[in-house]
């Protein structure tokens, strides 16, 4: 499952780098141009996010038999409005944190995290379950780290071979976004491994 919702995650990330390059290309009043920065292509990204979290299933939390992400969802009214508020806001406040512009590579494993995080809460509710913790432990968040310079790193190694600077940068920020899916799938198994066996 969780295979299926990467390949389905790149495929989608894809299409939304290609349409924000024609947009770039095609767009030239300023109004318009700032709505699809700050709007359009951050809701393009949320929806590459949820169908990622979908998609994995209870695999996400390493659990099986538990509902699924899609199923909690239904389960209650206004779940997904909640899901998509919660994800784009994420992506659009992130941003505005110092640290996180000079590191903007941290930006999807948060938002992500955020939406992962979220849904969790949703599963252990579900579960009856009311001492989970979101914020990782310790040897957690150093794996996390660990696996987020990790994929820097490779991307940053996979792109040295393109010599046009704006599309290293294009293919940097693509493949960086692929080689991050891991810390949600790790982060996603520490918050399952909470909920009673």
């Amino acid at each position: 499952m969780i295979l299926l919702a990467a390949l389905v995650f790149a495929a989608l990330s894809v299409v939304t780098a290609w349409l924000e390059q024609v947009l770039h290309r095609r767009t030239r009043d300023q109004p318009l141009r700032i709505w699809q920065e700050w709007f359009l292509l951050p809701l393009a990204r949320v929806f590459c996010l949820m169908a990622f979290i979908l998609l994995s299933g209870d695999a996400l939390y390493g659990l099986r038999g538990m509902p699924s992400p899609a199923e909690l969802l239904d389960a209650a009214p206004g779940r997904s409005d909640r899901l998509i508020t919660w994800l784009f806001f994420t992506g659009l406040l992130l941003p505005a944190i110092p640290l996180l512009r000079r590191a903007p590579g941290l930006i999807l494993p948060l938002q992500g995290g955020a939406g992962v995080a979220l849904v969790f809460t949703w599963l252990a509710a579900a579960a009856g379950f009311r001492g989970a913790r979101l914020l990782p432990d310790l040897p957690t968040l150093l794996l996390l780290a660990a696996l987020s310079g990790l994929a820097m790193a490779c991307a940053h190694l996979l792109t040295q071979v393109v010599d046009d600077e704006v599309r290293r940068q294009e293919i940097y920020d693509l493949l960086l976004l692929w080689l991050q899916l891991p810390l949600l799938v790790v982060y996603g198994h520490w918050l399952g491994g909470q909920l009673p066996g």
